[in-house]
């Protein structure tokens, strides 16, 4: 009977040791997660499963001198790489003696040479100044001494590219006195030891170095940002090297072209928009800069470039009926009506107190297209152009030039003659010939060949005036732009004290346009600004700044840095040099990257870049 008893109860058991297994069987743990598909080890290197071959390096010698982001320059040029960098601190008293030792055995030796031999060994003269410098460091605890080991995994999705990924790596260890070793025949102890968890099976590279050389390789970020195709902005604060910075690079780096930099008034915002804007044409690209204060006649007018100065009564030579083909070989010319509709509709909404109504919008529509039918211009892109022959030094030559498009006055005239808009042409007779807001009453000369153009908004100062220009200027500039002819030329509009413009909704909308669309067109928009609180208080405003895929950040007032910070998602530390730097100096932000940076001009540069 019990016998039987204990059977029953044993197989119970079993049972629920099986269920409790088989539980425990379907239970996702971390390992899962973290399990290779494969794991094979080589001679030199490590083999994980479709596509994840593995080489493992150790660091075996290390130039005299390190610096933070020595090894940066690894994943700029590799990619997908990992550095484990093991770090274990020695007692004060351990290193003591051990100096102590060692400069006594060398001071020994130094003596012993020097009565046999006349000349001084400088070199180790040094060695012992040097062991001396460090031991009076770590007494006085101003320096500490620990062990480093470096392993650099270098991965690849075939045995092919992983030879070259470790060429690549070996070339640049030499430009910077590093030394690495395969570690041949322990790529397992190594990768063990590159695991995150305290279980160093290789030790055989361990080297001893001060708190001052293993901050270098402490994983702070990435604190390089350099691209092979940028324009020279400046220098790293911290490692001096050069930043080459490329706003068109594209994703990963910099997801769109768009440029925000703020900063408070004597910051350098100016200076820095001057040196993008006249590097920039250098290097091919096309510029136009919306100049508030005239700051930039001078930088315009050395580059050779062409500046419009925008004054009450005077004509500016950008043609609001400007037509361009599209893409499609076709001219959107109901898009151009519907755009001069809305901006008289504005402009009447704001002088007479009312938009433009029912019978004033048809005839209005209906007259434009007839001013466009007159000229022979339909859909068809051709009849944009017209045959043209010029007699050169005898002989004849045969082109295509473009028609001459209407005008406001031509606009104007055509709605006096109709007597449901005759008012309307009163009304709008201040758009046109020499009245006072008449400076878009004419033909387009603005030449963008000349890569460079800088437009002034000083001498406008009634409000309405200022917007008046800015959306018209803004569109103008938007339908040049993003036109299919210029799609592989990289161009930037340069908006200086943006607020200025943010604070229009509508002015800020075509901002917001160029913001979210350029980057198809190759646009970049570079906006600056002191009182990023005109940003804020938009909803274009914020799409502009959210859209701003690179932010230079420079010194800001100590009151405001911490808001600042707090809205660009900075650490508390950020905050505190927002508000330390000198003028020039900037933190400069990519998704990817974060860099304090010194704006760099040259000499030549200073005669037409000074503010």
């Amino acid at each position: 009977m019990k016998l039987a008893m204990a059977k029953k109860v044993k197989e119970k058991q079993e049972v629920k040791r099986n269920v409790e297994e088989t539980l425990e069987k379907g239970k996702l743990s971390l390992v899962d997660m973290i399990m290779p598909d494969a794991y094979q080890e080589t001679k030199d290197y490590i083999y994980l499963g479709p596509n994840k071959y593995a080489r493992m390096h150790a660091i075996s010698v290390y130039p005299h001198n390190v610096y933070v982001g020595i090894l940066n320059e690894f994943f700029a040029e590799l990619g997908n790489i990992d550095i484990s960098t093991y770090i274990e601190n020695i007692p004060n008293s351990q290193i003591i003696r051990t100096l102590t030792n060692k400069m006594t055995a060398l001071q020994s030796n130094l003596i012993l040479e020097e009565k046999n031999v006349s000349a001084s060994n400088y070199g180790l003269r040094k060695a012992i100044a040097d062991l001396d410098n460090l031991r009076e460091s770590i007494q006085t605890n101003t320096d500490r001494m620990f062990v480093v080991q470096v392993i650099i995994t270098i991965w690849g999705d075939s045995e092919q590219e992983l030879k070259e990924k470790c060429s690549v790596f070996e070339d640049i260890c030499s430009r910077k006195a590093l030394k690495p070793r395969v570690l041949t025949f322990d790529q397992g102890g190594a990768f063990i030891s590159s695991l995150p968890y305290k279980n160093i099976k290789h030790d055989d590279s361990i080297r001893n170095m001060t708190s001052g050389a293993i901050a270098s390789f402490v994983p702070t970020g990435n604190t390089e940002m350099s691209h092979k195709s940028g324009i020279y902005l400046g220098n790293n604060v911290f490692t001096n090297s050069p930043i080459f910075f490329d706003n068109f690079i594209g994703p990963p780096e910099v997801t769109n072209p768009m440029m925000g930099i703020f900063g408070m008034a004597g910051a350098g915002k100016s200076v820095t928009m001057k040196l993008v804007a006249s590097r920039g044409a250098a290097s091919g690209e096309w510029v136009i800069i919306l100049d508030p204060e005239q700051e930039y006649k001078d930088i315009v007018d050395h580059l050779g470039g062409q500046y419009i100065e925008i004054k009450a009564g005077s004509n500016i030579g950008i043609n609001p009926f400007e037509l361009e083909v599209e893409s499609d070989g076709q001219l959107d010319i109901y898009a151009k009506i519907s755009e001069i509709r809305e901006m008289i509709s504005l402009f009447c909404e704001k002088y007479r107190q009312m938009p433009l109504k029912g019978e004033e919008i048809t005839s209005v529509e209906e007259i434009m297209k007839e001013m466009y039918t007159k000229r022979g211009i339909t859909k068809d892109g051709d009849s944009l152009y017209e045959a043209k022959s010029e007699e050169v030094d005898g002989k004849f030559f045969m082109g295509k030039v473009k028609k001459e498009m209407p005008t406001l006055s031509e606009l104007r005239e055509e709605l006096a003659k109709n007597p449901y808009t005759q008012d309307l042409a009163q009304t709008i007779k201040i758009i046109t010939g020499d009245g006072s807001l008449a400076m878009f009453d004419g033909q387009t000369k603005v030449d963008l060949n000349k890569r460079i153009i800088g437009i002034s908004f000083k001498h406008i100062g009634d409000d309405f005036m200022k917007f008046y220009a800015m959306v018209n200027i803004l569109s103008w500039i938007w339908g040049k732009f993003s036109n299919w002819k210029y799609k592989d030329i990289k161009k930037r509009v340069i908006v200086d004290e943006g607020w200025l413009f943010a604070k229009y909704e509508r002015s800020a909308a075509f901002l917001e346009e160029i913001a979210r669309r350029g980057r198809k067109y190759k646009i970049s928009l570079v906006i600056a600004s002191q009182m990023i609180n005109e940003f804020l208080g938009s909803d274009s405003g914020k799409a502009v700044i959210h859209q701003c895929a690179t932010k230079l950040i420079m010194k800001q007032d100590p009151s405001v840095a911490k808001v600042v910070a707090d809205f660009f998602d900075l650490s508390d530390k950020s905050a505190d040099f927002l508000g330390s730097f000198t003028a020039g100096t900037g933190m400069l932000l990519t998704e990817q990257d974060q860099v304090v940076l010194k704006m760099n001009a040259f000499n030549f540069e200073w005669g037409y870049i000074k503010t």
